[in-house]
């Protein structure tokens, strides 16, 4: 059994091991130490980052007790130096001590049991089984700051049967042996074998970045310490150039992207209605030239389309196709008064590389050729 220093202190960044055995498969080499400080992939957080003997390592993960350390290239030796990720693993640290504080908050005051957890390297999710308001989220999450700010002990133990029988905490599972114990003072007390911090304090800051309803319950998206600092800035750097582009102050960017949403939905009201009354009149003043007839039209919408169709169909005596261009091709609308067009949509469909349908007196679809081929087959 390797030895999980991690357990001991989550604060080592190097540490000495020696290398008990190596197997290779595709590449890889699954390398396990007599003692490790690097914490597998588990309870639904991604696993440490590093070098073993200066190759870095690609993955962490524990199988049947064993601990695996994947590595592109084999160290030179038996006894290898070993460094953490330090940076990594601590902001893990951080988000994974934020997570349990706002879990134990969520079932002390609202009896829900936390079922789900993802701590990957840049999102991190927790799922509890009810649902919550954002007046609530707002709640546990002030909550939560103000266990950060009190920077109350964390503290790891393995309590026998009989110390654990008597103890109150959360787990998703029955565990009966060798359970580890991971208690925030007066905030929580859960089954957990992840490295935490020592202090809440060191997370600095708890973020609730986005919630939504998930399998009868609620999914959170949080961020915690560096990762939450990040985010702030990520944001506020969004908020200032969003500032920049509608000259206003930050704190009143949300009314002045109403104002411009507005404007920007007035103009397109008036941008859709002339380009109707420039179709109605394109429509009104239409002179087919044969029996069948092709008109294209830029930038139109469906309705427009339609609108031409159904205004110019009576100046034409067979098949009027009104096409617009799209990605591969064209969409067409064709409208005729004396040819039953759904009758004759396989027919033009087959001839043109097209798909579509409707009335007797209207179809419409998409045509997979050029303008060419299509105007020679209404000249017909």
């Amino acid at each position: 059994m390797t030895e999980k220093l991690y357990y001991l202190d989550a604060y080592i960044e190097e540490f000495d091991a020696k290398i008990l055995s190596a197997e290779e498969s595709g590449g890889i080499y699954k390398i396990v130490l007599d003692r490790t400080a690097f914490f597998p992939e588990e309870g639904g957080q991604s696993a440490d980052g590093g070098t073993i003997g200066g190759v870095a390592v690609e993955d962490v993960r524990e199988s049947n007790g064993v601990i695996y350390h994947h590595l592109r290239a084999l160290p030179a030796g038996e006894s290898v130096h070993c460094r953490i990720d330090f940076n990594s693993r601590f902001e893990k640290m951080q988000c994974h001590t934020a997570e349990h504080i706002l879990c134990g908050i969520i079932h002390k005051l609202y009896g829900y049991e936390n079922v789900g957890f993802h701590l990957g390297d840049d999102v991190v999710t927790f799922d509890v089984d009810g649902e919550l308001s954002a007046e609530d989220i707002e709640r546990v999450e002030l909550l939560a700051n103000k266990a950060v700010f009190e920077n109350r002990a964390v503290t790891a133990s393995f309590p026998t049967p009989d110390e654990l029988s008597a103890l109150e905490y959360r787990a998703k599972l029955e565990l009966t042996e060798n359970v580890r114990i991971v208690d925030i003072d007066g905030v929580d007390s859960c089954a957990c074998c992840a490295p935490h911090v020592l202090r809440t304090g060191e997370i600095g800051l708890i973020k609730i970045v986005d919630f939504m309803r998930h399998r009868g319950g609620m999914r959170l998206f949080m961020q915690a310490g560096h990762r939450a600092l990040a985010d702030y800035r990520l944001r506020y750097s969004a908020t200032r150039a969003i500032g920049a582009m509608t000259s206003t102050p930050s704190l009143e960017i949300v009314s002045s992207v109403e104002r411009v949403l507005a404007e920007r939905d007035a103009l397109s009201l008036r941008i859709s209605e002339l380009s109707l009354a420039y179709i109605r009149a394109m429509a009104d003043t239409f002179s087919p030239e044969g029996e069948n007839a092709v008109v294209l039209l830029e930038n139109a919408d469906a309705d427009a389309m339609r609108e031409f169709a159904n205004r110019a169909v009576g100046r034409v005596d067979g098949i009027l196709a009104v096409l617009v261009r799209a990605e591969s091709g064209y969409r067409y609308v064709l409208a005729s008064e004396s040819v039953d067009l759904r009758a004759r949509a396989k027919e033009i469909n087959a001839a043109l590389s097209g798909k579509g349908g409707g009335r007797p007196e209207m179809i419409s679809g998409s045509f997979s050729c050029d303008i060419d081929s299509i105007r020679s087959y209404f000249a017909k």
